[in-house]
Parts: structure tokens; C-alpha cells; sequence
């Protein structure tokens, strides 16, 4: 009888420590889906109160400088690039960018040599720039002009990446490249990603982007729509506090 009781006993033990464990594992489940979706509701404001500005101007024609600097600006890069614009004039300030990404207008960018091309072109734009580097200006144009497969740099992505064992590196975009892509390819991501983009269309945000005809949902369920939200979701890792101020949209 009594190796009944100690029986029961430790059963009862057991089934609260795994009742326990289950719990802790719900709740890390819910704090990780609700942080995706967080990622791509913000990231939705970026694209409305940026992006979708930014883009007809870069895919559609030659880029400018008056273009390139509003990127710039935007994204909070025009500090990067050497010279003030009080002094230099626009032209003075971004022409040598600004043509060096014209003369990538017809190029075909692919997951295989967009790497190489923004490591040569940042090393490229170290002589007019004395010798700054410029993986974040330079990744974010390139990304206006052709999305995907171009990924953007941002510090706080990295120090997300970096804060996740993935070895962002320090010397080259193509570190980058490839540590984002294995945080990217990762199972667990692909369900955080699925989960936000399934909930996302619901969103009141998202109606109203809908209703107003700014929004084609369909982008929603885009790869470089995807590959936003995962930078979205690296920046908030790397300890990036933007979700206390909101983006907020332009006029249309």
C-alpha cells in the first residue's frame, strides 16, 4: 500500500513538473509569435511611411541625388556619408553614390553575386568618401533599386545576429549576407514569419492601408516582404527601441 501512495505520489510530481514545463514553453511560444508579429506590423509602417515613397522613385528611373539623399535622411544615414550638405551642395555630397548606382540600372542582381557587387562598390566608394565605409548607405539604395535578393545592413540587425551565435563578422557584407540568410533559412523563423504574415492581413493597420488602396495584398505574401520583417525582427533582438516611436505615415 504504502508503494501505491509513494507511487501516486511521485506521479502527481511528475505530472505538475511537465504541466510546468508545458506552461513556461506556451508562454515562451506566445512572447515569440507576438514579437513577429510586432516585426511585421512595424515593418508595415515603415514601407507606408517610406518605402512605398522611396521605391517608384529608384525602380523607375535615374536615381538623383535630391532621391538619394531623401533615403538617406529617411533612414538615418546621411550622417555615414562624409560632408555636409550646408556646404557641399547635394551634387557635391552624393553624386559619386548616386552614379555609381546608375551604372548598376540593367544589372541582374542574384542571391550568388549581390554579395560580391556591394563588398566591391563599398570598397569602390572608400576613395571619394575617404575611405569610409559604407555597407549600410550602399545596401539600402541597392535594396530601393532591386528588393530582393538585396539584404540591408543595419548595426542592429548584426548585434541581433551576433547576440544569436550566427557571426555576423566585421570585415565584409558578404558576413553578413550569409549570417543572415542561416537565420533566415531556420525553421524557426520560417514559422515566426508564418505565423505574423497569416496575422497580419487582419490587423486594423493593415485594413486601413487596404481600404485606402495604398496597400496590394499580395505584397503581404512577398519574399522581400518576408525578408523585411525578419530584419524588423533581428533589429528588435539587437536591442533597437522603435516600437516606442512609431513610425508615422507620410501624406500620400
Amino acid at each position: 500500500m504504502k508503494r501505491v501512495v509513494v507511487v501516486i505520489a511521485l506521479l502527481a510530481v511528475l505530472g505538475i513538473a511537465v504541466n510546468s514545463a508545458r506552461r513556461k514553453r506556451l508562454r515562451k511560444d506566445k512572447a515569440f509569435m507576438t514579437s513577429w508579429r510586432q516585426a511585421a506590423e512595424y515593418y508595415l509602417k515603415v514601407w507606408d511611411s517610406d518605402d512605398r515613397h522611396l521605391l517608384p522613385k529608384f525602380s523607375a528611373c535615374e536615381v538623383t541625388c535630391e532621391v538619394l539623399h531623401d533615403l538617406c535622411v529617411r533612414y538615418s544615414v546621411a550622417r555615414t556619408i562624409p560632408g555636409h550638405v550646408e556646404e557641399l551642395g547635394l551634387e557635391g555630397k552624393y553624386r559619386p553614390f548616386a552614379d555609381m548606382l546608375n551604372r548598376y540600372r540593367d544589372a541582374v542582381m542574384t542571391r550568388g553575386n549581390v554579395a560580391d557587387i556591394i563588398d566591391r562598390e563599398v570598397e569602390n566608394m572608400r576613395k571619394p568618401y575617404g575611405g569610409t565605409c559604407l555597407w549600410s548607405a550602399i545596401s539600402k539604395a541597392f535594396w530601393m533599386m532591386k528588393r530582393d535578393p538585396v539584404i540591408i545592413y543595419d548595426n542592429f540587425a548584426w548585434e541581433g545576429l551576433r547576440r544569436l551565435g550566427l557571426k555576423p563578422g566585421y570585415n565584409t557584407y558578404r558576413e553578413y549576407f550569409n549570417s543572415w540568410f542561416r537565420f533566415f533559412e531556420q525553421e524557426e523563423t520560417k514559422a515566426g514569419l508564418d505565423h505574423a504574415l497569416e496575422w497580419l492581413p487582419s490587423s486594423p493597420y493593415t485594413q486601413r492601408l487596404l481600404k485606402a488602396g495604398y496597400l496590394d495584398a499580395s505584397e503581404l505574401s512577398s519574399v522581400w516582404f518576408r525578408k523585411r520583417v525578419t530584419d524588423m525582427w533581428l533589429c528588435f533582438h539587437g536591442g533597437a527601441k522603435w516600437l516606442e516611436d512609431q513610425p508615422q505615415s507620410c501624406a500620400p
